[in-house]
């Protein structure tokens, strides 16, 4: 018995593994759970969309394939959840492929939170089994918690408690190896999974066999036998007609044992022209995934390519953007430097102009003014020597007129001086008008008199504007001075109240003087700053007055009018703020 025992083992030795191997190598409805989790985390970014062909490659068992997608995916990839999808994968390639080294590796990698753990401590234990580990492989199954029901689900526990059998046999813990096999067979049959029930039926009889207990042995491998002719693949009948050769001839049965001789040997030449022709589809799969990956490989060079010539172009286009915006740039501010420089240019020309005309009043018209004052004097002198005491009065009166005549320039020369550069004292405040007006009026009483001039002034007392009052009183000494200057004695002066609104104050300054030509009107009234010689050649002016007066109420916020012909007198029309 023990050399029919030794005899038979060799070729019962080799399907004992068949079963671990077979529970892996055709992917089973429990794939169907990892695969939708992965569709669906692949359907969550566009970068992911390799992934979801990873798992139509998987489902197809189309493993290089697998491979190659998984390797672009792990130098791309950095969440460690989606990782853990991309080792099973990688892992589980490898194994079909019979790469088990790699495969360990790829689950290695996997981390222990992976919510399909228990499909990696199964697969890992069938591959130590294979890999005649009987120890590591019993210690994953057996750590598995059949009381797991989410984890159950995930794989096979027929297949489970087989594979434990096989490590107990294997350990010669031959008791323990027959509980789960039998538990195994149970399950088995009710699925009716007969090609694992025949793997199953050959792991029990050699279980017999090596206990001698042949009558139970012999059973099963007939069962086996029998299910093999019907279900099983040219492997398994060749395995079983084995089988049987040998028992047959254990039992001395010769005539019956080559029946099964034959039998085998007509399936080992049907399974070698099978393996040669599998062979020869291997040797074309594999050049034609040789010339898909260098296919693959030319068109990562060419993308790179046009990367690169694409990220050229790009910091190309960046430069000259930046060159374009900062030469708009430094054009802009060589444009308002520009217009800077030539805005300074303007001023400075109109403070040459004014500078020159005030030049050429200090040098012409405050010259002749002096001299005139000097003539005067002279003849002063010449009558008081010549006793002519007649005409002396009339000479003083007009030494007077010029002296008064002459300071009042000097005291506008001052003024505009000080309102040019910013200088002197300027406060708004709420005044009472006529009250100006008397108090500038009181300071040309002799003035008045001694020309027979009559001045009215005619504005109510309760009427206030928001002014700075020094500088509204050099408006009405200039209005005061211009007008006693340019009438006839007997003339009358009169101030009145034009309008009263919300908001401002009109009133009108009148004389019944020589008035003024249309054009001096105009000149007067112009924005320009260059100050105007008046017509009248015989009266000492230079138009500066007037200027000054009208710098004066715009910086008080109000407006001049002038209405003028001549010999017909004139009306200065004052506008100010209430």
């Amino acid at each position: 018995m023990n050399t029919f025992v030794n005899w038979i083992k060799a070729p019962l030795i080799v399907v004992l593994f068949f079963i671990s191997f077979h529970s892996f190598s055709q992917r089973s409805d429990n794939n169907k759970f990892i695969d939708e989790k992965t569709q669906i985390l692949a359907k969550k970014s566009p970068d992911l969309e390799r992934l979801s062909r990873v798992v139509v490659f998987a489902q197809h068992e189309n493993w290089d394939s697998v491979l190659v997608n998984t390797q672009q995916l792990v130098q791309k990839v950095k969440d460690p959840k989606i990782l853990d999808f991309i080792h099973y994968y990688r892992a589980e390639a490898f194994h079909k492929k019979g790469i088990l080294k790699y495969a360990l590796k790829e689950f290695s990698l996997v981390r222990n939170d992976f919510e399909f753990k228990t499909m990696v401590r199964f697969n890992r234990g069938g591959i130590f089994l294979l890999q005649e580990n009987y120890n590591e492989a019993l210690d994953l199954f057996k750590s598995i918690d059949t009381n797991d029901k989410k984890g159950v689900n995930m794989i096979r526990i027929d297949a489970l408690l087989h594979n434990i059998g096989i490590c107990y046999l294997h350990l010669q813990s031959y008791v323990k190896s027959e509980n789960y096999l039998l538990r195994a067979i149970q399950k088995i049959e009710k699925r009716k999974d007969y090609v694992s029930l025949i793997h199953s039926y050959i792991a029990l009889s050699t279980l017999y066999y090596e206990q001698y207990q042949d009558d139970k042995a012999i059973t099963y491998f007939e069962k086996a036998y029998i299910l093999s002719r019907k279900y099983g693949s040219k492997e398994l009948k060749l395995n079983t007609a084995l089988n049987m050769a040998v028992v047959e001839e254990n039992r001395k049965r010769f005539d019956i044992a080559l029946e099964y001789r034959k039998e085998y040997e007509i399936w080992k030449d049907s399974l070698n022209d099978q393996n040669k022709i599998y062979e020869v589809a291997q040797i074309e799969k594999r050049l034609a995934v040789e010339q898909k990956q260098q296919r693959v490989e030319l068109l990562e060079t060419e993308n790179k390519l046009k990367q690169s010539r694409l990220t050229s172009y790009l910091i190309v286009a960046i430069l000259l953007a930046s060159i374009l915006v900062f030469g708009i740039y430094f054009y802009r501010q060589n444009v308002l430097r520009s217009r800077v420089i030539l805005h300074q240019k303007q001023e400075l020309d109109l403070l040459n102009a004014t500078k020159d005309q005030l030049f050429s009043i200090v040098s012409h018209d405050l010259r002749s003014s002096v001299h005139a004052l000097g003539v005067s004097n002279n003849q002063l002198k010449d009558k008081v020597e010549k006793q002519e005491y007649s005409s002396l009065e009339n000479q003083l009166e007009e030494s007077s007129v010029i002296a008064t005549n002459t300071y009042n320039m000097l005291d506008n020369l001052l003024n505009w001086a000080l309102l040019q550069t910013n200088g002197g004292y300027f406060k708004q405040e709420m005044h009472r008008l006529s009250m100006l007006i008397d108090q500038v009026a009181y300071n040309f009483k002799g003035v008045l008199n001694q020309k027979d001039i009559q001045f009215e002034n005619t504005i109510p007392k309760s009427v206030k504007v928001f002014v700075d009052a020094e500088s509204l009183k050099i408006v009405l000494r200039n209005f005061m001075d211009n007008s006693i200057k340019f009438s006839n004695p007997g003339s009358k002066i009169t101030v009145n109240l034009e309008k009263e609104e919300e908001g401002s104050v009109c009133f009108n300054w009148e004389d019944t003087g020589r008035g003024m030509s249309e054009e001096t009107r105009i000149k007067l009234l112009s924005d320009s700053p260059q100050l105007t010689k008046k017509d009248h050649e015989k009266e000492i002016g230079s138009g500066l007055g007037m200027n000054l007066c009208k710098s004066m109420l715009a910086k008080n916020g109000g407006k001049l009018d002038i209405w003028s012909r001549k010999e017909e007198g004139t009306t200065m029309s004052v506008t100010l703020k209430k």
